[in-house]
């Protein structure tokens, strides 16, 4: 049986305001197809909303894979899958909320969203905390065998020292290619880093194969 499709997270390089400007004319480069790594071919795009300062629609480019006929969307690493909103602002509700205790309707209100999509970002995040916490140790230790000292006292604050340490150990090895770290969370899930049913996959995209993400 086939798997559902999957999002392919792009490292865009452009910021939400130039990524909007360009439209329908935005262009994602060569991508290779989740399922067998064959090169995929344009399919097209959609639509979808984005919330920010003003809510506003981006062209989602589409993009197929002519041995497995199956599309797959491509995004860029600004979003993640089925989040409305871009994931620098989820990130810093997740900060604000785990790292200082401020309560979801505050941080809601300062970020400019609603406070039950706040809180399911808190709580998406908390469900998945001590796995997030454990595969990116795995990727920090992938990137550099030094050991992982975390301070934190659960696993929430475990998962936030973690994707921190995996994201200084990459912009070490990597240097400037590596985005900024809500970007890189994003572009090492998949888009999924707050999915509801499947675990991101962050410990595969290591070494060389990871490399290739970081244009």
């Amino acid at each position: 049986m086939q798997s559902h499709p999957l999002s392919i997270v792009w490292q865009c390089g452009l910021d939400v305001s130039a990524y909007l400007a360009l439209g329908q004319q935005i262009e994602v480069g060569e991508q290779a197809c989740p399922e067998c790594g064959q090169r995929l071919g344009g399919w097209g795009g959609y639509w979808r909303w984005l919330r920010g300062p003003g809510t506003a629609r981006l062209w989602i480019r589409r993009q197929r894979c002519a041995l497995c006929r199956r599309s797959h969307a491509v995004l860029p690493d600004f979003l993640l899958e089925h989040r409305l909103d871009e994931v620098q602002v989820i990130g810093q509700a997740l900060v604000l909320s785990i790292s200082t205790g401020l309560g979801m309707r505050p941080i809601a209100e300062r970020l400019g969203v609603p406070m039950t999509t706040a809180r399911d970002w808190r709580r998406r995040f908390q469900v998945n905390a001590l796995v997030l916490a454990t595969l990116l140790v795995a990727l920090a230790v992938r990137l550099d065998p030094a050991p992982v000292l975390l301070s934190g006292t659960d696993h929430e604050h475990a998962a936030l020292e973690a994707l921190g340490a995996s994201w200084q150990r990459a912009r070490t090895r990597f240097g400037g290619g590596v985005p900024e770290l809500w970007c890189f969370w994003s572009l090492i899930s998949g888009g999924r880093a707050l999915g509801t049913n499947r675990s991101p996959p962050y410990a595969p995209r290591t070494g060389v194969d990871w490399m290739v993400l970081i244009r």
